[in-house]
């Protein structure tokens, strides 16, 4: 009896063991579960309305307090949109924060430069494409997360741009940046002057550098000695907008700026051709010492009736609008003028959003998140900021459209080359911005004055 007794006890024992591990196992997988709820988050559906990687979805959203930065460069309507984005991103994922600074675009570089190098800086930097490859070279952007555009692979991103466009964003075969703006610089034209002047607009506008010495010839307009309107004029309110004209001239006549082992060629023939043309077209068409143009202000001389045919951007829409006159009436944008049209080269830049590879690993994707959610709606940014972003579809939109010469502007960006990309960027802006100031206004030869520029350049690009 008692050696039954003593086994009836040992099996209930055994069961009293089992059934509290049974319990013990089910709470534990009980709070794992809630537990991996509460670190997984929520599963992202696509945003309605977009179409292609920039719908996003199919990842798992954090759920847990989360707080990026961003800092972008100042421009009135671009900052009151990014503004908007932020709040409509942080009411759709109430547990994030977007901490947002904004600085003006000649002090952000260096702020950037600065709090990059410190451990200080933001999650999300807006900067001018140009200087991407300085900050690349430092090893300091994230490359492209493709889970938060739904696994989309980079073909599939790629794909979503016209041209060229998203190589002034890559290096070693990945996209380490997303444009929300590129701009193409093209020609508008007074038309008040080209009826004042007895040309047709339509038959007259230049094609061809040798038609802008013939038209801008008949544009310019002398009283008394006097230049009182320009034919057609370079920039030279900043040496950076120099750069942007001379580079596709250069190009026109088969060169570069840099070669593919980034040294110079400005000694080179082609840039050598490229500053003749640039002397001859200005001694027929212009007087460059005649100009109120600031950085600050670049359109001015156009917008007052002292330039008949100006070089700018997309982004002056607005401002020729409420400044100058009616589009198609008042003034018109045509493609800047080419060696052979055949062969057209022109030039872009423009402004990028990049990922601060330092910043801890979701901090990361989700600033690849709202940037792809800042990106979804081009037709948005023509609204919201007269702002192209570069991206396939975009002419069949309703904005698109209504918005004067956009059809130029997006051909000049598919047959555009980036704005020359170098950790040496404002070197290489202030010895070209030299070399064309000598000419034009000491009187200096371009090849003599290029041959200085090439020297000093190629000591700084050689580390010497």
């Amino acid at each position: 009896m008692i050696e039954r007794r003593s086994i009836s006890g040992l099996f209930k024992g055994i069961l009293i063991v089992l059934l509290a591990f049974f319990f013990l196992q089910s709470a534990l997988a009980g709070g794992q579960k809630e537990g991996s709820k509460e670190e997984q988050g929520v599963l992202l559906k696509p945003m309605e309305g977009v179409k292609g990687p920039f719908a996003g979805g199919g990842w798992v959203f954090p759920s847990k307090p989360i707080k990026i930065s961003i800092w972008w460069h100042e421009y009135a309507p671009f900052t009151k949109y990014v503004k908007e984005l932020a709040e409509r991103y942080q009411k759709l994922h109430p547990n994030v924060t977007i901490e947002q600074v904004v600085a003006s675009q000649a002090d952000l570089n260096q702020k950037l430069t600065v709090a990059l190098a410190s451990g200080t800086g933001p999650n999300i930097l807006d900067q001018d494409i140009s200087f991407f490859a300085a900050y690349y070279d430092k090893g300091v952007l994230e490359p492209i997360d493709l889970q938060v555009f739904g696994g989309a692979k980079l073909s599939d991103i790629q794909n979503e741009y016209i041209g060229r466009v998203l190589e002034g964003v890559s290096f070693g075969g990945n996209i380490y940046g997303l444009p929300y703006q590129a701009n193409s610089m093209s020609l508008v034209h007074n038309l008040k002057a080209y009826r004042e002047a007895g040309l047709d607009f339509a038959k007259d506008a230049p094609k061809t550098w040798e038609d802008l010495k013939r038209v801008g010839a008949k544009l310019k307009k002398v009283e008394g000695g006097r230049t009182v309107r320009k034919g057609f004029d370079f920039p030279y309110q900043s040496k950076r907008w120099q750069l942007q004209a001379l580079q596709p001239i250069i190009e026109q006549f088969g060169g570069t700026v840099l070669d593919e082992n980034k040294k110079s060629n400005l000694a080179k023939e082609p840039a050598i051709k490229a500053l003749e043309l640039w002397r001859d077209v200005t001694k027929v068409t212009g007087d460059p010492k005649y100009s109120l143009a600031t950085p600050s202000d670049p359109n001015v001389d156009f917008i007052d009736g002292r330039t008949a045919i100006w070089y700018t951007g997309p982004w002056a829409t607005n401002q020729l609008k409420e400044r100058f006159g009616q589009p198609y009436k008042d003034w018109a944008f045509t493609s800047i003028c080419q060696v052979d049209p055949s062969r057209p080269k022109t030039m872009m830049y423009g402004f990028t959003w990049g990922v601060n590879k330092d910043k801890p690993a979701l901090e990361k994707k989700v600033a690849w998140d709202f940037i792809r959610f800042m990106l979804a709606n081009p037709e948005e940014w023509i609204i919201k900021a007269s702002f192209i972003q570069p991206r396939k579809g975009l002419m069949e939109t309703k904005a698109a459209k209504e918005f004067p010469y956009i059809d130029v502007h997006l051909k000049d960006i598919e047959t555009a080359s980036w704005y020359v990309r170098s950790v040496h960027t404002n070197e290489i802006v202030e010895n070209v911005g030299r070399a064309i100031e000598m000419v034009i206004f000491q009187g200096v030869e371009p090849r003599e004055a290029l041959k200085a520029a090439d020297a000093e350049l190629s000591k700084i690009l050689d580390g010497k």
